[in-house]
């Protein structure tokens, strides 16, 4: 994506141009699913947090806008009793990036689905994973990986072993690294070092189908996870005879990054050999509770800032020569 400056991308004629279509077309494909728009401020008022892009307005430290889904959630509860259940967003955020590469400004598409009944949660789970696989389709993208996952299945035997804060990060960290060696390491003297380690052996394996599922089903918290083995199971034949042409579906249960935040099912969308993730999301059913509503949500977010830029150095996985 072409810039004149380290974080703040200009976009350029061909890139504004694919933006501005890939924008269109994502958030027609939200509206015809019943996902309808709504556009919080740029400006939030809660400036807390490191990664913040801050400034003063008067004398009120505020921030640019960093996460549309914390933005919206605070904009759900001041203005609606009920949630509505089906809402999409687009534009920018700003967070101050990890690494010195990334842009600070990043261009999103995304959706939420939100419930006050729980009984709504599988379905609505379902209607997310099929909704992003349309969504190569929509871009021109030719081929994609969707890896479905669980945060669930390391957060519980995590908290059934009463493991310390700072120790699970440790050990999520290494999941997320595919290195349950170093989880062992990092849990030694703990008595249930080697129940996890077997365990993160088998979260760790590469992205697969229901035989994966099947190795899960004879670990030692095969009890403790029944009910999230038999969700990935139903997910995985509810939605493969839907797969479009090229987009192949697997269980990746290593995908634990952002254990903090979500609670269930996690969807990320790859692009063949990217080296990230172009749409990301799942089920975070603490956030509302937090701000004082018993609501449940789920959703996903297209990073259209990562696909600009693989379609500026992959240009042939994309349908088409024009910008």
């Amino acid at each position: 994506m072409p810039t004149h400056t380290p974080h703040y991308p200009d976009l350029l004629f061909a890139a504004a141009a694919r933006l501005r279509r890939w924008e269109g077309r994502l958030m027609d494909l939200l509206q015809r699913s019943g996902y309808a728009e709504l556009r919080p401020s740029l400006v939030m008022r809660e400036a807390e947090g490191e990664n913040r892009v801050r400034f003063f307005d008067g004398d009120h430290l505020v921030a640019l806008r960093w996460d549309f889904t914390e933005a919206l959630a605070r904009m759900l509860v001041r203005r609606f009793p009920e949630p509505p259940p089906r809402v999409s967003y687009a534009g920018a955020v700003f967070r101050r990036p990890a690494s010195s590469w990334e842009p600070v400004e990043r261009f999103e598409v995304g959706c939420e689905r939100l419930s006050v009944d729980p009984g709504e949660r599988a379905e609505a789970d379902l209607e997310l994973a099929q909704l992003l696989m349309a969504v190569p389709g929509a871009l021109g993208l030719q081929g994609g990986l969707l890896h479905l996952g669980s945060a669930a299945l390391l957060a519980k035997p995590l908290e059934a072993e009463n493991l310390p804060e700072t120790l699970a990060a440790r050990v999520a960290a290494c999941l997320s690294r595919r290195a349950p060696h170093r989880a062992f390491e990092a849990l030694e003297g703990h008595p249930a070092a080697r129940r996890l380690t077997e365990h993160l052996e088998r979260l760790s394996q590469p992205p697969d189908g229901p035989e994966l599922l099947d190795t899960l089903g004879e670990g030692p918290y095969a009890d403790l996870l029944a009910e999230e083995r038999s969700h990935l199971a139903r997910a995985l034949v509810r939605l493969t005879p839907l797969l479009p042409e090229g987009l192949t579906l697997q269980v990746d249960p290593a995908d634990v990054s952002g254990l903090g935040f979500y609670t269930g099912p996690t969807l990320r969308l790859w692009a063949p050999g990217a080296q990230r993730e172009l749409a990301a999301g799942g089920r975070y059913d603490g956030l509302f509770p937090q701000l004082g509503r018993p609501w449940s949500a789920a959703g996903f977010c297209v990073r259209l800032s990562a696909l600009l830029d693989l379609a500026e150095a992959r240009p042939d996985l994309f349908e088409g020569s024009e910008p």
